[in-house]
């Protein structure tokens, strides 16, 4: 039907475009509005009085899709400049139609962003912003119902046709674009003909190719040749060599259309020929990434365009060849503010689209380019809508709108001016970079790739129009090697047919060949006997002597044999003043080893031991050790040497602090993200590449005990190689032996004489099974419940329809990884894939490592050590949960401050305290009760009594000195004083353990009142702490004695007190006393005393009220406490020494009885059940408040504090979420 009859046929049924789309799509898109409460009042939209224009936005919500805060960002910039849409306001309607969508380019993709269209024109949107990567769809129904659509990343080329696609626009320039600019430049040097060399990689290529040979036939310029190549593979610069050896005498201009990393092999081959020494060629590379200033000399060093290989810095000589290679690349933003419309970029994608990320991951996120063309798509809309509405015209009319788009300039927000042509396509912006002089460089070349030329459009020119090309700065043009630019063609022409010129061929022939004979002749000999030198110096040779073994505790049978070798032990270390001396290996070896590991000269080593006696060192064995010595590779362990000595017969490698790979996926603590497993997988693949494509050829070994982890976690591979240096070895057997052959290809278990060296597809079977450890983490084979050598026979045994091979089910990897994983595992060699091309399936998989390995080698080890640090918390926690229970445990038996005191090793001086009140009391009758009593009825019975204490005077700012038998001493004022207080505090506690008491009963004498009697004396008292092996908190003065004979005097169910004491309480107020008279005491004569008979508990809940404190959940202040009896008999007192006190069994809400947290309002139950709750006291000091479900508050003090007493109450007006 073509594009025109579906251009009408869309035009007449667009209205059941929305119907079609949802049967196709249904709940595939995501549609994010703006503001939802709009009505549609003709062409705009009313809201709330004030007319605003609806935008419509098509794109993918990806976890990539950092940019999308430009849209945000822009509607915000045009809303506030008063000159775009003036009296209007500009809104956007999202959808997303890429991230939970069908396959791009499929019909129900297109029917999905088609629905979406629909939607939001029926909801108001007059224009649209995108599609991202297809468009033509899209377009055509935009262009049906005359709606404007500007896309940001399109690059579909069907949508220039405006004859069709008549609405549609693009800030983002073709790929075609960049011809113009090539033949442009081509066209300025006189390079009229030239060869090009293409990569046949992606349409982009493909596009910029065709389009080249179109414009260069237009204007009269030959292609002298074209040359393609398929995905470049480091290492392999034969392909590159070959094309420079098959073009070089045809042509003297190159535009090469490719990777980076082969444009420098490309000129790198040049200059091996040395075609480039005189200026006489020139190279033309088209880049589609954009120039950036910060890295000039790195874009011609192989480390940074190179992520398989690490080489060093490259030579003078690699990057003088830059000088003739000029670069086209997308210009840099010139806009000053263009680092912080990023940094606004993406904040707004983190607020507006909620972008995925971490937040170190996301700021050291790039902001793509297309945000910008997102953010110039939506500017040049406002614009040109605005001169819309400023003629009177519809502005829903999308032809009207276009036209003041095409053929025009607009000023980026890069910085350039971007002119879009009459299809509505965006010319673009691309700079010439070049190799220039640069003094700020600290290298010695002070040479770096710079800008010097761009591309300037002249309206006026005819069409097809090129750019013009200018310099930067007129007074410094590129330094051409040669002094002036190369020619398109010699001056005597490729073959000298311009210039007759008479040589005797014969002469010339013969000079040559027999001086290139005899220089192959020299080399090869020179190159025999350098070979041979080092066959007989024996440069990897070790002596056992210089080898001295560390003791590690390693249970190996395979340690190696401690019959020569130097041994640090204890016994041969002197000592002096009869300590040892300390060990110098001990010092430097690991806390802990995998193998067994020595010192060589100064360095820690692995030794590998081989089970025989001696060697014969035969010309194999030298060409052996010699060719593993010359191994080298980021991920192959280095070979040291060999000891060779009689009984000592040992392989010394590096010691890797990490271990094995199997030590690592062993270890549980350790967690292995995504990126961990990447690089482990991307570390194996390099290493087995590197061996299959050297003198090695394959391991033959593959496990993962042969995987070794350096300190800067990076694998390594390890035993390979030296096959006739092991041959003979004493058979072991055993389990070891037996665990190796899980890993080998069922092909060599089959064949009883497979090559030592093994094959390289049983290398890439090994590996499949390597990754499927390294992702399972469960072994090789996983939970299989079978022994080894029931999975080795199962391996063997051959079935072509099912062969036995680790279970994939639940392993949770991506599908690309498990497909890659079964074809490394076939059953038919042939039928795996190359080791190369397993690298390029799991391409996708390391697409999170950086490109550089020091900066990738970093990632790691922070992840590590956030690992460790949570391994530490995790222990922390543990530790300080019991080193709390020790601590509570020892406060029970002294005073907070003497303990802290005692647990620092700080003497513990004692304390002199004014004024202190001592309580005494004793069970009248108790040496008759105990003398009737059984043994154990007795310590029930006191068991049972002191614990009814002791949760009596947790509720008061008191002391538990001691209990002596039946006696109980308590006192109040030290060892933290309380100014007059301790009397009150003593009084109340002991009316409290008064009425306690009265309902105590003795479990084997039902119905027996305990007679418990009290005395009470307040003075002058000293305490400190006596003993060392059981530390005691004693009490010494007179003022113990009074106390004493206060009870020893009194009455049962009484509480006797002095005169000292009832001064003290009649200045605190609320208690009664009853005189008792004139009363002989012990030692102080005779003294006034009195019986405590009551207190007053209003007068205490004042007192209570001027020592509280707030909560920001809860408050315990004067105007919160409710006056209650049952309140004030079940208090619950907090103290910096006590640490931890249980609620009541109830409390007051609002003067309603609550039984417990759980019956607290929700919003409370809530916060509380959560678990730590910071809390602000009037003083500035904070506390943390724990409450779990025992109903147990836990105050951890940050400083030192007097001591909090007072009531806990929730009140309904403090706001729960406070806290």
């Amino acid at each position: 039907m073509g594009l025109k009859g579906f251009y009408f046929f869309i035009r007449l049924v667009a209205p059941l475009t929305a119907t079609v789309a949802s049967l196709l799509c249904p709940g595939i898109c995501n549609l994010m509005v703006e503001d939802s409460d709009t009505t549609q009042t003709g062409s705009l939209i009313n809201q709330n009085g004030k007319k605003i224009v609806t935008l419509g936005f098509l794109g993918s919500y990806g976890y990539t899709q950092v940019g999308l805060g430009a849209l945000p960002l822009a509607v915000d910039a045009v809303n506030k400049d008063p000159t775009l849409l003036p009296g209007l306001e500009l809104k956007y309607v999202a959808a997303d139609i890429g991230t939970n969508a069908p396959s791009k380019g499929s019909k129900s993709f297109a029917a999905c962003a088609i629905k979406k269209m629909t939607e939001m024109r029926d909801s108001g949107s007059i224009a649209f912003i995108g599609p991202d990567d297809t468009c033509s769809s899209e377009a055509l129904v935009a262009a049906a119902w005359n709606l404007p659509m500007i896309s940001y990343k399109c690059a579909d080329t069907k949508v220039s046709d405006k004859r069709i696609f008549s609405t549609f626009a693009r800030t983002l320039p073709p790929s075609s674009k960049v011809s113009k600019s090539v033949i442009s430049l081509l066209r300025a040097f006189d390079w009229y003909r030239f060869t090009m060399i293409v990569c046949q990689s992606s349409a982009w290529v493909e596009e910029v190719k065709e389009t080249i040979k179109e414009l260069a036939e237009l204007y009269g310029m030959t292609v002298t040749d074209m040359k393609l190549y398929s995905d470049y593979i480091p290492r392999n610069i034969r392909i590159m060599d070959k094309i420079v050896l098959e073009t070089y005498k045809n042509t003297r201009v190159y535009v090469f259309i490719g990777e980076h990393i082969a444009l420098v092999d490309f000129v790198k081959c040049l200059q091996m020929r040395h075609l480039l020494d005189k200026g006489e060629y020139i190279v033309i590379s088209v880049d589609d990434e954009i120039y950036d200033p910060d890295r000039k000399l790195n874009m011609v060093a192989r480390p940074y365009i190179d992520p398989y290989l690490r080489y060093g810095a490259g030579n003078k000589e690699d990057i003088m060849g830059f000088r003739s290679v000029l670069k086209l690349t997308p210009s840099h933003p010139k806009n000053p503010e263009y680092q912080n419309i990023c940094e606004d970029i993406k904040q707004y994608s983190a607020k507006t689209f909620s972008v995925p990320y971490h937040n170190t991951i996301f700021d050291s996120i790039s902001v793509p380019i297309h945000a910008m063309y997102l953010y110039d798509a939506v500017m040049i809309y406002a614009k040109a809508l605005t001169e819309v509405i400023d003629m009177g015209l519809n502005p829903r009319n999308g032809t009207a709108i276009l036209k003041r788009i095409w053929n025009r300039t607009y000023h980026s927000v890069q910085g350039y001016d971007v002119f879009i042509d009459s299809n509505g396509d965006a010319e673009g912006n691309y700079s010439v970079i070049a190799l220039m002089e640069d003094v700020t460089m600290n290298d010695t070349i002070k040479m770096s790739m710079q800008p010097v030329g761009f591309f300037q459009y002249n309206t006026s020119s005819t069409i097809p129009h090129l750019p013009d090309f200018k310099y930067y700065n007129e007074n410094r043009p590129i330094c051409w090697p040669g002094g002036n630019p190369p020619k398109a063609e010699p001056t005597c022409g490729f073959r000298g047919e311009k210039c007759a010129i008479k040589t005797d061929w014969r002469v010339v022939i013969t000079v040559i060949v027999v001086g290139f004979f005899m220089l192959i002749g020299f080399i090869l000999a020179f190159k025999h006997y350098r070979y041979e030198q080092k066959l007989a110096c024996l440069l990897w040779k070790i002596d056992a002597r210089e080898i001295t073994i560390i003791p590690t505790g390693v249970n190996d049978s395979s340690v190696v044999p401690e019959t020569i070798f130097q041994v640090r032990n204890d016994q041969n270390t002197p000592q002096t003043n009869g300590s040892i001396a300390p060990d110098p290996a001990s010092e430097v070896a690991p806390k802990r080893a995998f193998t067994t590991i020595a010192l060589y000269k100064g360095n820690i080593v692995a030794l590998k031991p081989i089970r025989k006696k001696n060697v014969d060192l035969t010309r194999n064995i030298r060409k052996e050790l010699k060719q593993i010595r010359e191994v080298r590779h980021e991920n192959i362990i280095p070979f040291i040497g060999a000891c060779v000595d009689h009984n000592n017969v040992c392989i010394i490698t590096p010691y890797c602090a990490r271990g094995s790979l199997e030590d690592v996926l062993a270890n549980k603590d350790l967690h292995l993200d995504n990126m961990f497993v990447s690089s482990l997988v991307a570390d194996l693949l390099k290493g087995v590449i590197y061996l299959h494509d050297s003198d090695i050829i394959s391991h033959g070994n593959l496990t993962s005990s042969n995987c070794l982890i350096d300190s800067r976690w990076v694998l390594q591979i390890t035993d390979f190689g030296l096959h006739e240096f092991k041959a003979g070895q004493e058979e072991t057997g055993g389990a070891r032996e037996l665990k190796r052959l899980l890993w080998r290809a069922p092909e060599l278990l089959r064949d009883p004489n497979y090559p030592p060296r093994g094959t390289q597809k049983g290398d890439v079977y090994s590996f499949g099974i390597l990754l499927y450890e390294i992702i399972g983490r469960q072994g090789p084979w996983g939970n299989i419940p079978l022994t080894a050598q029931e999975i080795i026979l199962n391996v063997k045994h051959h079935d072509s329809r099912k062969p036995f091979r680790p279970q994939t089910q639940n392993l949770g990897a991506p599908k690309y990884v498990l497909k890659c994983m079964e074809s490394c595992w076939e059953e038919d060699p042939e039928q795996r894939p190359d080791i190369r091309y397993v690298r390029v399936k799991l391409k996708e998989m390391q697409a999170g490592l950086k490109p550089n390995i020091f900066d990738n080698m970093l990632s790691i080890m922070e992840k590590y050590a956030s690992n460790l640090e949570d391994l530490v918390s995790e222990r922390t926690d543990q530790l300080t949960e019991e080193k709390k229970k020790t601590d509570a445990l020892l406060h029970r038996m002294l005073p907070k401050s003497v303990a802290e005191s005692l647990k620092r090793g700080d003497p513990v001086e004692a304390e002199s305290f004014e004024c202190v009140t001592i309580y005494f009391s004793d069970i009248v009758g108790f040496t008759e009760l105990s003398a009737s009593s059984t043994p154990f009825q007795v310590v029930d019975l006191l068991n049972d009594l002191y614990t009814c204490c002791d949760s009596i005077i947790s509720h008061y700012d008191v002391y538990k000195v001691e209990t002596i038998g039946d006696a109980y001493m308590v006192v109040s004022g030290l060892p933290i004083r309380n100014g007059d207080r301790h009397a009150g505090e003593i009084a109340s506690m002991a009316l409290h353990m008064l009425r306690k008491v009265n309902r105590f009963e003795i479990k084997h004498r039902r119905g027996e009142p305990i007679k418990l009697r009290i005395g009470i004396h307040s003075g002058h008292c000293v305490a400190g702490v006596v003993g060392l092996k059981m530390p005691r908190y004693c009490l010494f003065g007179d003022t113990v004695n009074t106390a004493s004979r206060m009870e020893s005097t009194g009455e049962s169910f009484k509480i006797h007190i002095s005169e000292a004491t009832k001064l003290l309480l009649e200045r605190l107020g609320g208690y009664s006393f009853v005189e008792r008279g004139i009363t002989p005491i012990k030692g102080k004569g005779e003294m006034r005393t009195y019986w405590l008979t009551g207190e007053d508990a209003s007068k205490r809940l004042e007192r209570i009220k001027e020592n509280t404190f707030s909560l920001s959940t809860g408050s315990i202040g004067s105007d919160r406490l409710t006056e209650t009896p049952d309140l004030l008999r079940r208090p619950v007192c907090e103290s910096v020494q006590q640490q931890t006190c249980e609620l009541p069994s109830f409390c007051y809400l609002n003067s309603k009885k609550c039984n417990g947290v759980t019956e607290l309002p929700p919003r409370f139950t809530d916060k509380f059940q959560t678990g730590k709750i910071n809390k602000s006291y009037g003083n500035g000091i904070v506390r943390t408040c724990i409450v779990n479900s025992k109903r147990k508050l836990k105050f951890s003090p940050s400083v030192a504090m007097p001591t909090l007493c007072g009531l806990f109450l929730w009140t309904p007006d403090d706001d729960a979420t406070r806290g």
